[in-house]
């Protein structure tokens, strides 16, 4: 079990906001990336406790399917598309992130595969 003390959130929070604009990260790969392999729903906790007043770029983490966030959170889904979009993020639908483009670290974006594979 995951302890949810303060250098969790630290560490998560350091992650967040490395989150370069016009990309997003997702849940997991927060919680990776912070040292809490498999934490994915730990990082949401921590997400939900944010503050506006801390400036972290919260609307740029979303789930593996990238889709948008419950309307409870950001100020809802669309709230969260205008920011993203005004990042330059594009979807594939209303509510899906087109995560081909938009993953960050490059590293978690599907690789394509080419004919010399």
């Amino acid at each position: 079990m995951i302890e949810m003390d303060e250098a969790f959130f630290d560490r998560v929070y350091d992650q967040v906001r490395a989150v370069p604009s016009g990309t997003v990260c997702t849940y997991g790969t927060i919680a990776r990336l912070a040292g809490y392999e498999g934490a994915s729903r730990e990082v949401g906790v921590a997400m939900s406790r944010v503050q506006s007043a801390w400036n972290l770029p919260c609307h740029r983490i979303v789930n593996a399917k990238g889709t948008l966030a419950p309307s409870y959170a950001f100020g809802g889904k669309d709230r969260q598309r205008h920011v993203l979009e005004d990042e330059g993020v594009t979807f594939i639908d209303d509510d899906t992130i087109d995560m081909d483009k938009h993953v960050w670290p490059l590293s978690e974006r599907p690789r394509q595969m080419s004919l010399f594979d």
